[in-house]
């Protein structure tokens, strides 16, 4: 396995994306606030209607879209949600909207590994998992 840091990356790669964060708990809100403290300029935050967290963004002056929204305007989607809630969002919200060569990043592997999701071969998936609370980043 191939751990990377820091200084293995090429922050210019992300800043020149369009990356959703769908969802704005407590991880959703650590990348969205770190992308954008980052450089990142064309950030957006997924949320479904009536979300609670909407008020949270808009305060942070982050641009709020629906999930569907997300997947057709994003180059990235950060997936953030919980996951007794990601497998429906995805095929009801996301997948329908994807197009060959975006990527989805996932803040947990379960919904993966349980094959709950299983994105389409012309679709880059990764794993970004935090090591710790997401407030505390």
């Amino acid at each position: 396995m191939k751990i990377y840091y820091e200084q293995d990356a090429d922050i210019s790669l992300i800043q020149k994306k369009k990356v959703a964060v769908v969802g704005y708990g407590s991880q959703g809100h650590a990348h969205a606030l770190n992308l954008r403290d980052s450089g990142v300029k064309n950030i957006k935050v997924a949320l479904q209607e009536g979300s609670a967290s909407r008020k949270k963004c808009e305060a942070e002056k982050l641009e709020v879209v629906t999930p569907a929204e997300a997947a057709k305007w994003a180059d990235v989607l950060m997936i953030l949600v919980p996951d007794e809630k990601q497998a429906v969002m995805f095929a009801n919200e996301i997948e329908p909207h994807l197009r060959a060569g975006q990527h989805i990043m996932f803040g947990h592997g379960f919904n993966i590994h349980y094959n709950l999701i299983r994105p389409r071969k012309d679709i880059d998936v990764s794993l970004s998992a935090p090591k710790g609370p997401g407030h505390t980043l």
